[in-house]
This record gives structure tokens, sequence and C-alpha cells, in this order.
């Protein structure tokens, strides 16, 4: 068991290695006349409707419904804890060899940066009859489908952070 964890911890550290973090100082703004220079409000990530990218795929979230509690039909339905908040979105390859999107790499968080995962589960039964995420997706290829995530009946979600991987940095897109 050591040695699998070794190897596993090799191979992440020889992962980056060829990627270094590079964080340089950012040039210092010229002051404005007679004091500190303004200051500039980040914009805000982009929204519904908006690419984003994060390593090798495009994201679009194109709708996010957080009033169902059961999703599925007949015998394939599951039921919340709380309540569901499905969100419909693409994801483009835009690598030059196939990859798999995994839903469970992906979050959702409200407005105190609480972090919610996707049940992959509640997600297979929204996805009936459609071309989803759960297929290799081909370089060029743009798939749809729906991530599910079950949250406590008071959360309201501000955000979603969509990821090409587990160790990605991951792009985020506000639902505001």
């Amino acid at each position: 068991m050591g040695a699998v964890v070794a190897l596993i911890a090799i191979f992440l550290v020889g992962m980056n290695a060829g990627n270094p973090v590079r964080k340089d100082a950012a040039a210092p703004a010229p002051a404005a006349a007679g004091g500190t220079p303004p200051a500039r409000p980040s914009p805000p990530p982009p929204g519904i409707g908006k690419a984003v990218r994060d390593g090798k795929f495009e994201f679009v979230v194109s709708r996010v419904d957080c009033s169902k509690t059961q999703v599925g039909v007949e015998h394939l339905r599951r039921t919340a804890a709380g309540k569901y908040c499905v969100v419909s979105l693409s994801v483009k390859n835009i690598a030059d060899r196939p990859k798999y999107f995994l839903g469970s790499a992906q979050k959702a968080l409200d407005a105190a940066g609480t972090e919610f995962g996707d049940d992959e589960l509640a997600g297979l039964y929204a996805n009936q009859n459609i071309r989803t995420l759960v297929n290799k997706i081909d370089p060029g290829e743009r798939v749809t489908g729906k991530l599910v995530f079950d949250v406590p009946k008071p959360v309201t979600l501000t955000s979603l952070e969509l990821h090409d991987s587990f160790l990605s940095g991951g792009a985020r897109v506000t639902l505001r």
C-alpha cells in the first residue's frame, strides 16, 4: 500500500515539474497626482451563457434550475436530501486527442464559499435520452448535459467551478 502511495506522489510531482508556478510581482501603477493610484475593481467571473476554459475543455453554462426535489422518471428516480440544482451546460474538447469529462471534479459554491459536489447518480437520471457528458469527447466535439448538485433547501448557489480534471485550477462561472 505504501509503495502505491509513493508511486502516485512521484507521478504527481513529475506532472507538476514541467509546469512551475511563477508569480511575478505586478508592476506598480503610476500614482495619481498627489497620492495613491486608483483601485481598479477586478471584473466578476463570466456568467451564464459565456464560455470559460480550463485545461483542454471549454464550458458554457446555459441554465441553472434549483426548483427540483426529484430527477428521473418512474423507477429511475432519485430524491434530493435538500433540493437539486440542475446545471445545463455544454463542454467542448479543445485538445488534439479524446478526453473524458469528470462530473465528480465539478463544484458548486454558495456565497459563503461552501462547496457542493456533483451527485453523479442523479446526473445519470437527469441525462436520459441525450448525448451526455459521460462519454469520451473527441477533439473539437461539443456535448451537452446536466450536472446535478444536492444542496440544502435554504442554500442559494452563486457560482460554479468547472474543471478539466481533479488537478486543474478550474474556471469560475457566476450564477447571479
